[in-house]
């Protein structure tokens, strides 16, 4: 569309069509849908590209950026990793450092949460500082 195509089609869409304000209120919302709407399309276009076996190489130089910069913009957060997984691990992790379980980090498991070794030796220092001040 052709940009005075556009600035019609927010005068129409404006409550006042006489009101410049009111006009660039709804090519301010236009501009929004038709960039969103943008966004969308080239994310479908990028999507059909990698299952038709186009490299992120080649997407990057279409767009004029490194491969790097197109696998970021265009794999979505979390991809392959599904919501299960991620509750998985962030409930195995301590419930105060965040450490996840390994052959050298060991939990105590309660009802409502978790706590390693090294916060267990932290909150043991803790307690221990505390006593000796009383």
């Amino acid at each position: 569309m052709e940009p005075p195509d556009l600035l019609a089609r927010a005068r129409s869409r404006s409550s006042d069509p006489d009101d410049p304000l009111e006009i660039l209120s709804s090519a301010i919302s236009l501009s929004t849908e038709l960039s969103d709407d943008a966004d969308a399309v080239l994310d479908l276009a990028v999507r059909e590209a990698r299952d038709a076996g186009a490299s992120w190489t080649a997407i990057g130089e279409r767009f004029g950026f490194s491969r790097q910069a197109a696998r970021k913009r265009f794999t979505p957060p979390f991809a392959g990793k599904t919501l299960e997984n991620r509750r998985k691990k962030r409930d195995a992790a301590c419930s105060f450092c965040r450490q996840r379980p390994g052959p050298r980090v060991h939990m105590v498991h309660g009802e409502a949460g978790r706590i390693c070794d090294k916060c267990v030796a932290l909150a043991g220092e803790i307690v221990a500082d505390l006593a000796k001040r009383r």
